[in-house]
């Protein structure tokens, strides 16, 4: 075990500050003057006073005596006021230190909380995961289809849409470019053709491919044919439409009236002898006619492509595929993370119990040193006190019989002799233990105080009572750890759906 020498510590942390109360001096002099000694002392003499029969002390001894009592007692009063706050800290600290600190109940039942919230998620996880792959086997099946669902993610999504819109802002470009010539207003004009012609080959297309060309891959039903015959009108449409558009160009070129690539300020005029563009197969076809409605005839069926392969070509089976797999992705991601969220409680708690350890030495411990140290330090400078109150009245009444005996004409009083007739010396125990020992003087601290062996003693007991039951309790948690990671293993196990 460290070595531990928590006062000397506490001493030169505080050397500089108050730590105990610091009785006034009583000045011999000041007493002497006050009931004015040798005055007195000279005229008891030679009125022989106090008289020879007298056994106890002279009215001028216990006016000393009195006088110093006075001043003790002030000094009590005041180092009383000073002690009593000192009091209840060293009580209130007693009583924190004395406690148990750590009990692993509250944390047992939030990591049991953990545990319930995660098995009660992974329940209802996998509870819906077993219905969607039942649907999923179903789907196969009915279908015939041997591989999984390619569900639709995130990333094929955003993919899949920018893939469109780049299709139609390249085929707006391109179709502006080569229809912009042919148009009365240029560039301007054929721009907002282009628009309207490539949404239609491209955003339309794109919905035709997803909703109608997917069910083409379902068994044989109504939806099936009627999604057959839609498309089939639509792919006519698309073609005549586009037809019509280079038609329109090829009849603008024979005019004469198209300027050079790049150029928009020609007008033109449709003439019925060059063809009608209604009628496409009356034209006579140029090479950037011909361009005009392969781009948009090509835009439209990558479009197509774009819808068909947006999502799984099994209407419905990348949407089964995609519950199922999302629930299966949040199962594992529970299995894997809840020892790590579990983990990181216990390294929590830990440290949080680490950390009140610390506390409780480095700040409670540590208060209840200095105050009860304060305690003893203060009772230790009144037994210094009382000491020289007491060697002060000696030398007070010594002085006082040596006048008073250079004065008297009679022999000296009884009191001043023992029961062999010989002069008594100092001491002459003019305070009484009641008075002279601090702990009946302070009778209300004398249940709290300790001396400086007994503190360092108690400080060290309570030193290592806390460390004790840290060290204790942490190994109840990592017992308890042991139990849980068993539970989080069974757990992974039931709930396996790789």
């Amino acid at each position: 075990m460290m070595k531990f020498n928590f006062l000397r510590n506490i001493r030169n942390l505080f050397r500089d500050k108050k730590m105990s109360y610091e009785f006034k001096n009583v000045k011999v002099a000041d007493i002497e003057n006050e009931v004015d000694l040798k005055k007195k002392g000279e005229s008891d003499g030679t009125n022989n006073l106090p008289p020879e029969n007298s056994e106890v002390f002279s009215i001028t001894e216990n006016e000393a005596i009195t006088k110093y009592d006075e001043k003790r007692h002030d000094a009590v009063s005041e180092a009383a006021r000073f002690l009593e706050p000192i009091k209840n800290k060293i009580i209130g600290y007693s009583a924190i230190l004395g406690k148990k600190h750590f009990f692993i109940d509250s944390f047992r039942n939030r990591v049991e909380q953990s545990l319930t919230t995660g098995r009660g998620r992974l329940s209802n996880l996998k509870d819906s995961y077993e219905v969607q792959d039942k649907e999923v086997k179903h789907f196969k099946l009915t279908h015939n289809i041997n591989r999984d669902p390619k569900s639709l993610t995130t990333l094929k999504m955003i993919g899949g849409i920018l893939f469109a819109v780049a299709l139609f802002l390249i085929e707006v470009r391109v179709n502006t470019k080569l229809l912009g010539p042919a148009m009365t207003g240029g560039e301007a004009e054929g721009q907002e053709i282009s628009f309207a012609v490539a949404a239609l080959n491209v955003i339309i297309s794109f919905l035709a491919g997803y909703f109608l060309v997917k069910n083409f891959n379902i068994q044989k039903s109504l939806k099936k044919t009627i999604s057959k015959v839609i498309l089939s009108l639509y792919s006519i449409f698309i073609i005549y439409l586009n037809w019509c558009l280079g038609a329109f160009r090829a009849i603008a070129e024979q005019k004469g009236q198209v300027v050079q690539w790049g150029q928009t300020e020609a007008v033109v005029t449709q003439a019925t002898e060059f063809g009608n563009a209604l009628y496409p197969w009356t034209v006579s076809w140029s090479f950037y006619a011909a361009v005009l409605s392969f781009v948009g005839i090509g835009f439209a069926l990558f479009s197509l492509l774009d819808g068909y392969f947006f999502d799984d070509p099994y209407p419905g089976y990348g949407s089964i595929g995609k519950d199922r797999n999302e629930n299966k992705i949040e199962i594992n991601r529970i299995r894997e993370h809840l020892g790590n969220e579990i983990n990181t409680q216990f390294k929590k708690e830990i440290k949080k119990v680490s950390d009140e350890r610390n506390l409780l030495i480095s700040e409670n411990l540590k208060q209840w040193s200095i105050n009860i140290t304060k305690l003893e330090s203060t009772f230790a400078n009144y037994k210094r006190y009382v000491k020289k109150i007491d060697d002060d009245t000696d030398h007070i009444i010594e002085e006082y019989r040596s006048l008073n005996s250079n004065f008297r004409s009679s022999p000296n009083p009884k009191y001043w002799k023992d029961k062999d007739g010989n002069i008594i010396t100092k001491p002459f125990k003019t305070l009484t233990n009641d008075k002279m020992d601090p702990q009946l003087v302070f009778s209300d601290m004398a249940q709290i105080y300790l001396d400086k062996n007994q503190i360092e003693e108690k400080t060290k007991s309570l030193n290592n009572k806390i460390n004790e039951e840290a060290t204790a309790y942490i190994k109840e948690v990592n017992a308890f750890k042991e139990e849980v990671n068993k539970k989080i293993s069974d757990m992974r196990s039931n709930y396996n759906v790789s």
